[in-house]
């Protein structure tokens, strides 16, 4: 994980923000209940807490059935909405044994309580709704039911806005939902269109560049560079209201536990985030299954090893791809199967092996993954995402074979990353051997293979397909592949290179993330480029909203049909 910004260098902004959400926490918070309901075995209290800078934050309480102790979930509402925007989603984590307190933000508390969410009094009401929701921390960690050290925040635009402050202010959160918001008011307000620049132009410049000073300490990325919780954003493409790039800045700014997944719909939302946000603070909360979500589409990785805890892996290998297949959580998988010992080293393999199998020998696809750290070679193949993928390219009645290659990393320098692409090219050429001479144990066709790539695994996993490809290699896919280095790789592992010189190269589907890092993407233009100008047979598919690790990340139609795409391209030349 990087270490925060305020560790080093003491940032004058997260100073400020700190002194102006700071209060006297050993005063009761004066819980006030107004009202309470059963529904079902869920109880919902209406009740009032004393804010410390005056007035009452009203609020609901959902509880389950039982005495704990119970996780909680703190929740802040959208702009154009209360309290209640998040009663039904606190219900269904309440069946899962949930406890959230949903509170009304400033601007719709009754008078003389409420607070503008627009114009010059913005900085007041964001330092409200901060100490607001620490103290809503203090009324969850008060009740005798909540285990306070399993704490999560969820914040819906105004929410999710005011979130990267509240982290920075609150060390008591685990874990964060931010659902579309601006990290950067203060920088929107002072450069941006719309009532942006009409508050501007309405405002005399002196007295607007005082009121950009009391926001900028609430700004998102002021609070969240020094914030060591996980974060979780959430967008939908169809967004009116934030545009992508001031979504992903804010990203950009958490430190390393995040994760940051798109959806289809607008501002308000869909299902399958609604489905995401529960499940992803299922693997920080540790509480019960939630009926009616179907099957998990974010879980944790099933390796119980405390030094899988100490690789410290990124979140985006708790996801499973966003397309399913019938069936694919029935197929047969043999596990650990050693191909290749090198010393005292051994290296593994897993087979996916679809119902097919038993009547007939099947075409195999061999994965090759991407550039990973040491300390996370030995579990890759055992996360939920490439569990998932395996399994659901298996169900379109292929046998998948997942091996674990090594790193080519040796060393902390950029330089030194790359320097053992020659061992883990050679590694995934064994792991292919060894597949076709055990093909009959496992019911496979050893002339008709497959090879397909993932990210930085375009430089081993492309090699068999370029570099003089045997016969029974029928083709190659590589999803957002990185196809050069720097400095260059020799030329016999340099996947440009090989394609300049290969005679007859095996047909090609690659999928290029528009999103993706520019390095990458210019390299892969110049690859397409020189196999359309030697006409080799490539099919590019374009994705220009797509992020790297679109069929993880991207919830929308295009990554779907990108993976049909993928799976028809397959059968297509393995099954002639």
């Amino acid at each position: 994980m990087t270490t925060p910004a305020s560790a080093a260098t003491p940032d004058p902004l997260l100073t400020e923000l700190k002194r102006l959400t700071a209060y006297e926490a050993k005063e009761p918070p004066d819980v006030k209940e107004v009202r309470s309901e059963k529904r079902g075995d869920m109880t919902v209290t209406e009740l009032t807490y004393t804010s410390p800078l005056g007035g009452p934050v009203p609020a609901l309480l959902v509880r389950p059935s039982g005495k704990g102790p119970f996780p909680a979930v703190l929740f802040q509402h959208w702009g154009e909405g209360s309290k209640t925007e998040f009663l039904d989603e606190a219900l269904s984590l309440a069946h899962a044994g949930v406890v959230s307190l949903i509170i009304d933000a400033p601007f719709v508390r009754p008078d003389p309580w409420r607070k503008p969410v627009v114009g010059l009094q913005m900085g007041d009401t964001g330092r409200q709704a901060v100490v607001d929701l620490r103290r809503g921390v203090d009324v969850l960690t008060l009740r005798p039911e909540v285990d306070s050290k399993r704490l999560a925040y969820v914040g819906h635009s105004f929410g999710a806005t005011l979130g990267g402050a509240l982290a920075g202010a609150e060390p008591r959160l685990k874990a964060f939902v931010l659902m579309s918001g601006y990290g950067d008011v203060s920088e929107l307000l002072r450069n941006g269109p719309g009532p942006a620049e009409a508050l501007r132009k309405s405002t005399p410049p002196d007295k607007y560049e005082a009121f950009l000073k009391t926001l900028a300490p609430f700004d998102g990325i002021v609070g969240i560079r020094a914030a060591s919780a996980a974060f979780f954003f959430q967008y939908p493409r169809s967004d009116q209201a934030v545009p992508f790039d001031r979504m992903q800045k804010y990203f950009e700014a958490a430190p390393q536990t995040k994760l940051l997944k798109t959806y289809e719909g607008g501002h308000e939302f869909n299902e399958a985030a609604r489905r995401d946000r529960a499940q992803w603070l299922r693997t920080w909360l540790g509480f019960g299954e939630l009926p009616g979500l179907g099957l998990p589409m974010i879980a944790e990785s099933p390796i119980s090893s405390p030094a899988w805890k100490a690789a410290q892996a990124p979140e985006v290998v708790k996801l499973r791809p966003v397309l399913t297949m019938p069936g694919m959580e029935e197929i047969e998988v043999r596990k650990d199967i050693v191909y290749k010992r090198a010393g005292p080293q051994e290296l593994k393999l897993d087979i996916y092996i679809p119902d097919v199998a038993k009547r007939r020998t099947v075409p195999v696809v061999v994965l090759a993954h991407g550039l990973v750290p040491p300390n996370m070679v030995p579990f890759l193949k055992d996360t939920t995402s490439f569990i998932g993928e395996a399994r659901w390219l298996a169900a379109h009645g292929l046998i998948v074979a997942v091996p674990e290659l090594g790193t080519p990393i040796r060393g902390p320098e950029p330089a030194q990353w790359f320097t053992g692409v020659p061992d883990v090219a050679a590694n995934f050429q064994d792991a292919i051997a060894f597949v076709r001479r055990e093909a009959a144990t496992y019911r496979i066709d050893p002339e008709k293979v497959a090879v397909m790539a993932l990210s930085g695994g375009g430089l081993w996993g492309l090699t068999p397909a370029l570099n003089d490809p045997p016969p029974y290699l029928k083709c190659a896919v590589a999803w957002y592949p990185l196809l050069g280095t720097l400095p260059p790789l020799p030329s016999e592992l340099n996947p440009l290179e090989l394609l300049r010189k290969t005679q007859k190269p095996v047909p090609m589907l690659l999928v290029r993330a528009g999103r993706d890092m520019p390095q990458l993407n210019a390299v892969i233009d110049a690859f397409v480029k020189e196999a359309r100008s030697h006409n080799a047979p490539l099919t590019l598919l374009e994705l220009p909203e797509a992020q790297h690790s679109f069929e993880l990340l991207d919830d929308v139609e295009s990554s779907r049909d990108a993976m049909r795409r993928t799976a028809a391209f397959l059968n297509e030349h393995l099954r002639p």
